[in-house]
């Protein structure tokens, strides 16, 4: 009998619930999500080389904001998977974003002396992103292929 309750109580709860939906879908005060929007409809703005450019100052702000925190505190810094700078012998040693793009004439990789030579080089990074379109291209190409390697890893 306890059996045949439980199936009474169903259809009451899918009663309520159907008369909780109509009274929703004739509610007035309720948008109407495609009219509402359909007029502001447009298409989505392609990625150009200024996006490129800025997406890749960002990154250099964010090395920026990294080589702080390491100057700040050297032995405590454990952003290194982030970093584009090392240290190595002799100084430290900088590559071209986490790709290695190649800024031109084949310059990926520098090895400088200090802290404030890292600094004044991803300031000239920025500079040379900005003005440079074959630097613009390979960021473009650059971020191409890590598109590329992404949907291929989804695909699997």
């Amino acid at each position: 009998m306890a059996e045949h309750e439980h199936c009474t109580e169903v259809p009451d709860l899918v009663q309520a619930v159907a008369a909780d939906h109509d009274e929703t879908a004739i509610s007035p005060s309720k948008s109407h999500f495609i009219e509402k929007w359909a007029a502001k409809r447009a298409e989505k703005p392609k990625a150009g080389a200024a996006d490129m450019v800025a997406t890749f100052l960002r990154r250099l702000e964010r090395q920026k904001t990294l080589l702080a925190e390491f100057e700040a505190d050297p032995s405590g810094f454990k952003s290194w998977r982030s970093a584009w700078f090392r240290k190595v012998n002799g100084g430290f040693g900088v590559s071209i974003g986490y790709d290695r793009i190649d800024a031109g004439g084949g310059l990926r990789y520098i090895v400088v002396e200090t802290l404030r030579d890292v600094s004044e080089f991803l300031d000239d990074l920025g500079h040379h992103a900005q003005t440079d379109k074959n630097f613009q291209r390979a960021l473009s190409e650059s971020r191409s292929r890590r598109a590329g390697r992404r949907v291929g890893a989804t695909a699997v």
